[in-house]
C-alpha cells in the first residue's frame, strides 16, 4: 500500500533522475514513437531511443493515445527457440514479432483494457524467429497521468524465462488475489461480529476499512474498466476508495486504542468527506495535482494511523498490540524497498506492497481476534465462577432448608412430648396425688409400703415431666435443679448429708434423650446411696471439661458386699445404669469398699447447639 502510494507521487521525479536510455538485455536497440490512434502500422519517423521500464509522460507531458515501441535484435546472438518476456504494458497493448501479431489486449480505445498487472510470455521460434535481424512491435494505448508506458522486457533461453514469468504471475496475480479474497471474508466476517455487536466499533471500522480495501485492490488485478465506461472513471473510483479506507484505517486506530477524542474524530471525518467530495468534483485537466495532493494526505494519515497503534503497543505492552505494530511496519518496509526499485536505486522489478497489505490485514485480524477471544475466555471464567457461587448458594439454602426442615422436626417433637407430658400430670399424676393423699390420711400402717410405691412412682413420674417440659437448647445445668431439689431433700430426711458442686456447666447441653439418660443415672445411683448404703454423707460433683462431662458420687457407707475395691455385678438397677452409660456415650465406672462407694460417669458434651 504506501509503496504504490509513494512510488506514484513520485514517479516523475524519478523517471527524470534516471540514467540515459539505452536497450535492454538481449536487445539492439529500443525505441518509442507517437502515433495516430487509428493508425494500423508504426510511424516511419519520430523514433526516440528509451529504456525499459518506460512512462512517457516525462518525455511528452499530457500525451493520450498511442506509443509504438520498436525493440530490435540480431538472431545470432541467441539460437532458436528463444522464450520473450513482457512484464506489463500499461494501458491496452498489442504484440507483433516481425510483422505477424503474437498477442494483443481485447479494447485498444476507451474504454481501455489493462494490462500493467498482467505479464505476457511466449515461445518464439521459426518462421517468426528470423535468423537474422528481428524486430517486436509494441503498440500501447495509455494516458499520461496513469503511468502509461511498457516495463522491462526480457529475451532469452526459454527454461531461464519460464520460472520468472511463473514468478512474475504469482507476484501480479495469483497473491493479489488471494489477498482480495482474505480481505473480504475478513471484512464481511467482522462486520457481522459488527452488526451483532454494535459496541465494538473497531470491528466495525476495520470492516469498513477492508472491504474499502478491496475495492482499491482490483486496480492490481482488474483487466478492464468495468463497471465504468472510461480508465479515468475507474481509476477517480479507485482513488476515492483508497483516501476512504483510510480514513476508515484511521478512525479503527482510534476506537482500537481507545482513543476518546470525540473532535479528533469529527474532524477525521470531516476532511475526509471533503477529499472525497473535491475528488469527485474536481475537472479532468485538475484531476493529476488533486491525486498527488490526496495521495501525500493519505500518506500522512496512514503514518499517523501507525504511529498511534505503534506508541498505544510501547504503552500497553500486549501481545495482540505489539504483533499488529510488527505486522504495520511490514508496509513501509515494504514501500521503502518498492520505492528504491522504482528510482533503481535497486536491482530487480519486484514489488512487495500486497503482500505487506495482507500482512498488516492479517495483523489487525490477529490483534482484533485475540482481543475477542480473551472477552470469552473472561465471559467463560466469569461462568465458572459464578456456578460455582450459584452452587455454593444452593448448597447453603439446602443446608438451610435441611436445618429448617429437622427445627421443624424437633418443634413438632417437642409438641408432641409436651402435649403427653400435660396428660401425664393431668390424668397420672392427679390419680397418683390423690391416692398418696388417701393413704397419708389413713396413716402408715398396712399401707405403708404401698404408700412408698406410689410415692416413687409418682417420683418418677415428675423426673419425666419435668425432662420432657425442657426444649432441647436448655442448658444442662436448669435440668439438673428439680431433681437436685427433690433429691436433696430426700436425703436429708433420711439423715444424710447431701453436697454438690457444679462446675463449668455453663453452655453445656448433651440434648434430647440423653439428657434423661444421664439424671435417670444420677437419680438411681442416689437411690441406691439412700436405700442400701447406710451413709451419713454423700458428695455429687457434675463438671465439665473441654468436651467431656463427668458426674462422680462419692457416699461413707458400707459399701457393696465382696472385696474392697472391686466393680459390684449389681442387680437390675446397675444394668440399667450402664445400659444408660452406653446409650450416653460413656463409660461407667463403680468401686466399693470400707471407705465408701464411689460412681463415675463419663460422657461427651453434645459438640453443637440444636437450631430452634
Amino acid at each position: 500500500m504506501f509503496g504504490w502510494l509513494l512510488a506514484g507521487l513520485l514517479f516523475a521525479s524519478a523517471a527524470q533522475g534516471a540514467a540515459p536510455p539505452k536497450a535492454g538485455p538481449g536487445f539492439d536497440s529500443i525505441e518509442a514513437a507517437r502515433s495516430d490512434g487509428q493508425a494500423a502500422t508504426p510511424p516511419v519517423d519520430g523514433w526516440t531511443p528509451v529504456s525499459l521500464p518506460d512512462a512517457w509522460a516525462t518525455r511528452w507531458p499530457g500525451y493520450d493515445g498511442v506509443v509504438w515501441y520498436r525493440l530490435r535484435w540480431s538472431g545470432a546472438a541467441a539460437s532458436p527457440p528463444l522464450g520473450l518476456l513482457v512484464e506489463y504494458a500499461n494501458m491496452a497493448a498489442t504484440f507483433s514479432l516481425n510483422g505477424s501479431l503474437i498477442g494483443g489486449d481485447a479494447s485498444l480505445v476507451e474504454p481501455l483494457s489493462r494490462s500493467w498487472n498482467l505479464p505476457r510470455y511466449w515461445v518464439l521460434d521459426a518462421p517468426l524467429l528470423r535468423p537474422g535481424a528481428n524486430e517486436l512491435l509494441i503498440r500501447v494505448s495509455g494516458i499520461a497521468i496513469f503511468q502509461a508506458g511498457v516495463g522491462p522486457v526480457s529475451l532469452g533461453a526459454p527454461e531461464l524465462l519460464r520460472p520468472a514469468y511463473r514468478e512474475s504471475l504469482l507476484m501480479r496475480r495469483t497473491l493479489p488475489l488471494l489477498g482480495i479474497g482474505l480481505t473480504l471474508v475478513m471484512g464481511v466476517l467482522y462486520g457481522m461480529l459488527w452488526l451483532l455487536r454494535g459496541s465494538e466499533r473497531s470491528y466495525g471500522w476495520f470492516s469498513l476499512f477492508s472491504l474499502l480495501w478491496v475495492l482499491y485492490s482490483l486496480n492490481y488485478v482488474a483487466l478492464g474498466p468495468w463497471p465504468f465506461a472510461s480508465t479515468e472513471a475507474f481509476q477517480r473510483a479507485n482513488h476515492l476508495a483508497l483516501v476512504a479506507s483510510i480514513v476508515c484505517f484511521f478512525m479503527f486506530a482510534l476506537h482500537f486504542c481507545d482513543l476518546a477524542r470525540p473532535r479528533l474524530r469529527r474532524a477525521t471525518l470531516l476532511v475526509g468527506a471533503a477529499a472525497l467530495a473535491a475528488l469527485i468534483a474536481v475537472p479532468s485537466r485538475l484531476l493529476e495535482p488533486a491525486r498527488d495532493i490526496t495521495v501525500l494526505a493519505v500518506l500522512l494519515c496512514y503514518f499517523a494511523s501507525c504511529a498511534i497503534i505503534v506508541r498505544h503497543a510501547w504503552v500497553a505492552r500486549r501481545l495482540e498490540v505489539a504483533v499488529l505494530a510488527a505486522c504495520l511496519m511490514l508496509p513501509v518496509a515494504a514501500g521503502a524497498h518498492d520505492t528504491l526499485i522504482f528510482l533503481e536505486w535497486l536491482p530487480g522489478t519486484r514489488y512487495y506492497v500486497t503482500l505487506s497489505s495482507s500482512a498488516t490485514l492479517l495483523g489487525i485480524s490477529f490483534a482484533l481476534t485475540w482481543r475477542m477471544v480473551k472477552g470469552m475466555r473472561l465471559v467463560e471464567h466469569f461462568n465458572a465462577e459464578l456456578q460455582q457461587r450459584v452452587d455454593a448458594a444452593t448448597q447453603r439454602l439446602a443446608e438451610g432448608l435441611g436445618r429448617q426442615h429437622e427445627a421443624e422436626l424437633v418443634q413438632t417433637r417437642l409438641t408432641e412430648r409436651l402435649s403427653l407430658v400435660r396428660d401425664l400430670h393431668d390424668g397420672l399424676g392427679m390419680t397418683l396425688s390423690s391416692h398418696i393423699h388417701t393413704l397419708g390420711n389413713r396413716g402408715a400402717g398396712d399401707h405403708g409400703a404401698a404408700l412408698w410405691a406410689l410415692k416413687e412412682v409418682n417420683d418418677d413420674l415428675r423426673l419425666i415431666i419435668e425432662s420432657s417440659a425442657f426444649d432441647d437448647t436448655d442448658e444442662l445445668a436448669d435440668r439438673l435443679v428439680p431433681l437436685r431439689h427433690r433429691c436433696t431433700r430426700l436425703l436429708e430426711a433420711a439423715g444424710i448429708a447431701c453436697r454438690w458442686q457444679l462446675l463449668r456447666l455453663q453452655g453445656c447441653r448433651l440434648g434430647g434423650k440423653r439428657d434423661l439418660d444421664f439424671l435417670r443415672v444420677l437419680q438411681e445411683a442416689l437411690a441406691n446411696v439412700l436405700k442400701h448404703s447406710g451413709a451419713t454423707q454423700v458428695d455429687v460433683t457434675i463438671e465439665a471439661v473441654g468436651s467431656q462431662l463427668r458426674l462422680s458420687i462419692h457416699d461413707n457407707g458400707n459399701g457393696f458386699a465382696g472385696d474392697a475395691g472391686s466393680q459390684p455385678s449389681g442387680g437390675m438397677g446397675l444394668q440399667n445404669m450402664r445400659l444408660r452409660a452406653a446409650r450416653l456415650g460413656g463409660t461407667l465406672d463403680i468401686c466399693s469398699g470400707t471407705s465408701g462407694t464411689l460412681l463415675a460417669l463419663h460422657c461427651p458434651i453434645e459438640a453443637s447447639v440444636p437450631a430452634a
